[in-house]
């Protein structure tokens, strides 16, 4: 089945210029198109289409019987008042899949676009959820003893994890997590959702989202070797405490260097997660270029997600307010800004949906 956003999302409006169309079209993602200006060429690819348009008027109604003649499987859905009779009935003689109140958020669009491809379903958060839950305990559990790691499984846990959010949205499936974990592993699954998310928001290769994923998904692996009473602390650690846990991504790079078959640039985030582009963090004091792409998308995920996490000594961050802790990261010279820009447009905007 093709993925949502490989399909993409068309929203057919009376103005596109109008500032409110122009907004709405924001919070879903994509932009307006004049009912004027559509032809054959913006269905081409079988897009998921939004009609928001006044199927009473005549020439609108003739122009969208020639367009959607043929029948794919993107689907229809209509924006009309359901109890304006003629205009339900046209909607449903255009092949409507879904009929919306025309002042309905961006969220019930997705969810009728994704209830009409059938993949919403519980389980598949829940199983993609659970896999992830045991790549990262078995990972935890084989530092401890120096055994094996088992790569094939966290690659197949990242999959899941990757097509689960893609189908159920990364704010049910981070939703999900908090209900059921808590304390360093779902820190690790809501850093991981939101690694994965953004990059795929970037437009990333699958290939390379399931590294970031990975990469994601085993970063604080290091952290099983630190006394559970320092990473369970409900306050400030001491300076001692402080140096046990700043060993924690040494700890989990050697480990997954001698005993895994991890790729090289996931290997690399692991041990450099919290290293900063002007020299300030740790354990290498890395600088600039030394720090690579995907290192960067996972260190801000990390702070992101710690920063909305709630803990027993913090409530969570809103996350323009998460967001605006990066922007000030960046604007010190610790985080790329251009990255930063990125996800703070692609976070907000879906908070916005």
């Amino acid at each position: 089945m093709r993925d949502i956003d490989d399909r993409g999302l068309l929203y057919i409006t009376e103005n596109s210029n109008s500032f409110e169309y122009q907004a709405f079209a924001r919070a879903l993602g994509t932009q307006p198109v004049g009912i004027r200006d559509v032809g054959g060429e913006h269905l081409r690819l079988d897009p998921n289409v939004v009609f928001d348009v006044d199927l009473r008027a005549t020439s609108s109604l003739r122009k969208l019987k020639g367009l959607l003649a043929r029948r794919g499987t993107g689907c229809r859905i209509f924006m009309v008042d359901p109890k304006a009779r003629i205009a339900v009935s046209n909607a449903e003689s255009l092949g409507a899949d879904a009929i919306l109140e025309p002042r309905c958020g961006a969220e019930a669009i997705h969810q009728a676009i994704r209830q009409h491809h059938g993949i919403v379903h519980a389980v598949d958060v829940t199983r993609s959820i659970d896999a992830g839950i045991s790549a990262l305990d078995g990972g935890f559990r084989s530092l401890v003893r120096d055994a094996v790691f088992d790569t094939e499984g966290m690659e197949s846990a990242s999959g899941q994890i990757i097509d689960a959010i893609d189908s159920a949205g990364v704010d049910h499936w981070m939703a999900t997590v908090r209900g059921y974990h808590v304390g360093t592993f779902q820190h690790c699954m809501l850093v991981t959702a939101t690694a994965s998310s953004f990059a795929r928001r970037l437009g990333m290769r699958r290939g390379d989202v399931i590294k970031v994923t990975a990469a994601a998904l085993v970063h604080d692996i290091g952290k099983s070797a630190v006394p559970v009473e320092i990473l369970d602390k409900n306050g400030p650690l001491t300076p001692e405490e402080a140096q046990t846990m700043r060993s924690h991504p040494i700890i989990g790079h050697d480990y997954l260097a001698r005993r895994s078959r991890i790729a090289a640039d996931a290997l690399r985030s692991v041990r450099s997660h919290h290293e900063y582009l002007d020299g300030s963090g740790y354990p290498d004091g890395l600088r600039g270029d030394e720090i690579d792409d995907i290192t960067r998308l996972v260190t801000i995920s990390d702070i992101y997600a710690a920063l909305v996490e709630r803990r027993a000594y913090k409530a969570p961050k809103r996350p323009e307010d998460a967001i605006a802790v990066l922007e000030a990261l960046a604007g010190a010279g610790k985080l790329e800004p251009a990255l930063v820009r990125a996800f703070a447009r692609i976070t907000l905007h879906k908070q916005a949906a």
